[in-house]
């Protein structure tokens, strides 16, 4: 009998050591299998429950994860690893309030300081999340200041050589400009719940540009969307029209009108994917009408949290078209092309005060129709880098300095440019 006894705590034993080595590792799947496989025999045991909670939480079963830790809790009510645990799992279902209360309740015990850190951020993550069944709202306010080589995104060349005509000087108001500037932008979203998966959300933003020496070229933007929003378990669906006007000194260069659907699955806590469609009609004004097309983009996304909990990754690829219109007056539009793309990036918290931030994309177009000047069909690849830096001096105060580089490569060299823009932030979010 005693021998049984002991081969049997050594199988417990045996696997629990198992399923830790497989979650210290980052084998979350695995270690949930094993265990789950285990729960109605091992149920109440608070190491087996501990390492079961958090196998749950990482691969998406959070309500059998607040289960699991519960019994820990039960018989110890002061594992702030438990208490930490369903905290977070409280904040992925939704329960903002739970997440507060377990949370603050382990942040005013004696943890490490790295611990700690890890904690305040969670909080932080519980002041931006909605409540369930109330009404949600924020917003921002943002000033920056900062130098751009190219406000208008225009050639460096002093001269171009149109085929069949020999080379032509370009205007200055045509070649690179670069300034000062100042900018302020502002916006806010509203989500208001129907019943507990459908919710009203709605958003506006708008932006002013002001470029000193180049005040040509300064810019306004609004922009404004409004729809639906779908959740159940780790899917949520939005589905939203949207509207905007674009202004270059003062007169309206464009407006859009469209709508976007998106599906968002959450995986786990670390694994976050998205899928998406844009149409939109984008519209110029006067003799600029050439350049209207009808937007089409599909794409997805990725987002995954490295086992440090302060990196992370995500990535999108995407593909579409912009057709253009068949009812303009002259019959020509010079405007229409294909276009992929992708952007990677990363996002890195060193302290809960100081965040780095970066990201790369590229995209490509290829038009359809022959340029009615140079003779050949354009094709363009855009590439931009951007890093940057975002400092909380308050609760509710972003400092945020950044730098973009951006490169633009044509088969027509009107249509070549670089640009460099630093700029420097402040943001009041509320």
């Amino acid at each position: 009998m005693l021998v049984g006894a002991s081969a049997a705590a050594g199988a417990q034993s045996s696997l629990t050591a198992d399923a830790a080595a497989h979650i210290e590792a980052g084998r979350y799947a695995a270690a949930y299998q094993m265990l789950s496989a285990q729960e109605s025999e091992r149920a109440g045991d608070p190491q087996f429950d501990l390492l079961l909670g958090i196998a749950a939480l990482e691969v998406g079963q959070h309500t059998r994860a607040v289960f699991a830790l519960e019994r820990v809790l039960a018989l110890q009510p002061d594992n702030a690893r438990a208490r930490a645990e369903i905290g977070r799992a409280y904040l992925l279902l939704g329960e903002s309030a739970g997440a507060r209360r377990e949370l603050e309740a382990v942040r005013r015990q004696n943890v490490p300081p790295d611990v700690a850190r890890s904690i305040d951020r969670l909080l932080s993550a519980v002041d931006r999340a909605p409540v369930r069944g109330e009404t949600a709202f924020s917003g921002y306010i943002e000033a920056a200041v900062g130098r751009d080589t190219n406000v208008n995104s225009a050639t460096g060349n002093s001269s171009v050589a149109i085929p069949g005509l020999g080379a032509f000087q370009l205007a200055p108001g045509s070649r690179s400009r670069d300034a000062w500037f100042s900018a302020l932008s502002g916006g806010a979203n509203v989500r208001v719940p129907i019943n507990p998966e459908w919710a009203f959300v709605a958003g506006a933003s708008g932006s002013a540009r002001f470029n000193g020496g180049a005040s040509s070229f300064d810019t306004t933007a609004l922009d404004g969307n409004g729809g639906v929003a779908w959740t159940r378990g780790p899917n949520r669906v939005t589905a939203v029209l949207q509207l905007g006007m674009f202004e270059v000194d003062h007169d309206k260069l464009r407006d859009y009108t469209g709508g976007s659907v998106q599906w968002q699955h959450t995986h786990d806590a670390r694994n976050q994917t998205t899928v998406f469609a844009q149409q939109s009609r984008l519209r110029y004004e006067g003799t600029n009408d050439v350049r209207d097309v009808n937007r089409n983009i599909y794409g997805v996304g990725h987002a995954h949290v490295l086992p440090n909990g302060q990196t992370m990754l995500f990535g999108s690829f995407y593909l579409g078209a912009e057709t253009g219109r068949k009812d303009l007056p002259s019959g020509v539009n010079i405007a229409a092309n294909e276009i992929v793309g992708f952007r990677f990036g990363a996002q890195h918290t060193l302290d809960e005060r100081l965040q780095l931030f970066g990201a790369l994309s590229h995209e490509a177009r290829d038009y359809s129709a022959l340029d009615p000047i140079f003779g050949v069909q354009r094709g363009d690849t855009l590439t931009s880098l951007s890093l940057g830096a975002s400092y909380a001096v308050a609760k509710e105060w972003l400092l945020t300095p950044s730098v973009s580089l951006i490169r633009n490569d044509s088969n027509i060299s009107l249509n070549e440019y670089r640009r460099g823009v630093a700029q420097f932030a402040v943001r009041r979010t509320f």
